[in-house]
């Protein structure tokens, strides 16, 4: 025979043991919830970082487009879906002209079919050096180092090595810097300058396509930071009042762009907690009806122990051990389960929500963490209070008659 003392938390593993299918039942329920919360707190985090790193470093106050190809900006910008569409370079120095305009840039968007980088499209983005303050935020290294002629700039998510080669329309260019994580579309786009973009797209029938009159002079969208105390609803009125109709252009503002993702996502963020709130009261709820039912078919065992010597608070001890060893073993392995789908399938989680999606700091994350675990902890514990209430009233005599 073992030699081992019978303590509490021996007993109650023995007695989850004996009963492994209620059991991994009541684990399930605290897995499934344990996973959704921190899945979806991570979610909601990711996104909220997402914005505020665009909204901080993005630096354009507006961004003219071809008319009805505003979708399409944004979607290159938010998602890195890749778009090609043109105007006019001309339109540029008429745009830095004005009173409000601080700094103006362009730029060229080409849509890559395939790439040995990448197993989707990838957004080609050409940039001036020289004007640009867009990419230039988020280069790693030595920012003053301009890309040449048939070198690229790699988002975090592309593939390759510096001084690394890729593939586009059967050329080789040279990787020779790696953008920060954006956690936009950037982190899936190539950067290069004005003049390489240009000989990419030297080839293709893009003027009837975009009514542009010099091939060799067009870009697809000019960047605009404004001055300081400028307003920008007023200045992007002023533009569209003057070169509307000559250019066949369209305006995105980047606040009303920000400030819509923004409700999205506090509408979608209402919607995780409120589910997370249902979820943990239904989850509390079966477990205490099932603590309840398990309690009245254990009335004799407990009663017998009672005889043995056993008190109440030895009982009530028990109770609160299997409960707690249930949820702590399901939120465990649902945290477990949780972290490995959103860190390993972050870049589909991101691509299917379409909003800017970066994961918050190791500092953050485990904090989270821990807030969920505990959270998911206390299920147990708190749904066998009843139960405990129950035994403790429990008169030994009547019990073992089946009163």
């Amino acid at each position: 025979m073992s030699g081992r003392p019978l303590t509490t938390w021996r007993i109650a593993r023995e007695n989850l043991c004996r009963r492994p299918f209620r059991t991994a039942a009541l684990t399930l329920i605290v897995l499934v919830f344990s996973f959704l919360l921190f899945g979806g707190t991570i979610l909601i985090e990711s996104i909220r970082s997402g914005i505020s790193s665009m909204s901080q470093r993005l630096g354009a106050d507006l961004m003219v487009v071809p008319y009805g190809y505003e979708k399409q900006l944004q979607g290159a910008l938010l998602r890195g879906e890749p778009s090609s569409f043109y105007l006019e370079q001309s339109l540029e120095q008429k745009i830095r002209q004005l009173s409000g305009v601080e700094k103006a840039s362009s730029q060229i968007f080409i849509a890559s079919l395939q790439a040995a980088c990448c197993s989707l499209p990838v957004q080609l983005i050409g940039f001036d050096p020289a004007t640009d303050f867009i990419v230039r935020p988020w280069m790693k290294g030595d920012i003053s180092r301009e890309p040449g002629d048939d070198e690229i700039i790699v988002g975090s998510r592309i593939e390759g090595m510096i001084g690394g080669k890729i593939t586009f329309f059967g050329k080789p260019y040279t990787i020779v810097m790696r953008l920060d994580r954006t956690g936009m579309g950037f982190d899936t786009s190539v950067f290069l300058n004005l003049k390489t973009a240009r000989s990419m797209i030297s080839k293709l029938e893009i003027a009837p396509l975009f009514d542009v009159k010099k091939r060799e002079g067009v870009v697809s969208s000019v960047m605009i930071k404004a001055k300081s105390g400028q307003d920008t609803r007023a200045l992007a009125n002023a533009i569209l009042q003057q070169h509307a109709i000559d250019y066949n252009l369209d305006m995105v503002m980047s606040k009303t762009m920000m400030s819509d993702i923004a409700s999205r996502l506090h509408s979608f963020a209402w919607v995780m907690y409120g589910l997370g709130g249902l979820l943990w009261i239904l989850a509390t709820g079966v477990l205490m009806l099932v603590f309840s039912i398990v309690l009245n078919e254990r009335r004799r065992e407990f009663s017998l122990l009672r005889l043995l010597g056993a008190s109440r608070k030895k009982l009530s001890g028990i109770l609160f051990s299997e409960s707690f060893l249930i949820s702590f073993g399901g939120a465990f392995c649902g945290l477990f389960l949780s972290a490995l789908v959103v860190f390993s399938f972050r870049a589909l989680i991101s691509t299917f929500i379409g909003l800017p999606f970066l994961l918050p700091g190791l500092p953050k994350i485990m904090l989270l963490l821990l807030l969920s675990l505990l959270v998911s902890t206390g299920i147990g514990p708190l749904a066998c209070l009843y139960s405990a209430w129950r035994l403790g009233r429990a008169d030994i005599y009547t019990t073992l008659r089946g009163e």
